[in-house]
């Protein structure tokens, strides 16, 4: 009687042992795109309620606010609570109160390093006033375009090593 050998060969184990390496990284990949997919989603909608915000305040008073904030509570933005690079850009309570009759919530952004080697407090979204116009800020992690939005004009963007900064304008 001939004794048959069982078992994988060493060819077959690499062959089965390549096939799942693919598919982790596909899988890893996949859900990378879809981490940062919900993150951009969180930080449009955030910057969406804070415009039509802004809007109202304008509507019943005549004139944009008059401070600089970033978007969210003065707990949103960990570490030294900046949205931006800069000693300034912090959430402003002031700016707060100003907005509190007209959102029912302050709606945070997500707050992901859009350059964590070069500006490491590029995150979130934030007003800003500057030269006589008002402008909003928002980075977003993993993209190369600006979405549209509305009540506001799309103005400019720049890139970071993790995804990018796009800036509006209110006219």
């Amino acid at each position: 009687m001939k004794k048959s050998a069982s078992g994988f060969t060493i060819v077959e184990l690499l062959i089965v042992i390549v096939v799942i390496a693919i598919l982790a990284a596909i899988t890893i990949v996949a859900y990378n795109g879809i981490q940062n997919n919900a993150k951009n989603t969180k930080t449009i909608a955030a910057t969406n309620a804070w415009i039509k915000g802004i809007r109202l305040y304008e509507a019943k008073t005549g004139a944009l606010p008059s401070y600089n904030s970033c978007f969210g509570t003065s707990s949103t933005y960990s570490g030294n609570g900046q949205c931006w690079n800069g000693s300034t850009w912090v959430v402003n309570n002031s700016f707060l109160t100003a907005m509190s009759e007209y959102m029912g919530s302050f709606p945070e952004p997500d707050t992901t390093q859009m350059d964590p080697a070069n500006y490491p407090d590029r995150r979130g979204s934030f007003y800003q006033i500057s030269g006589g116009s008002s402008f909003v800020w928002m980075s977003l992690i993993g993209v190369s375009t600006c979405p549209g939005l509305g009540g506001v004009t799309f103005s400019s963007q720049g890139t970071g090593s993790n995804g990018i900064y796009c800036r509006y304008i209110f006219q």
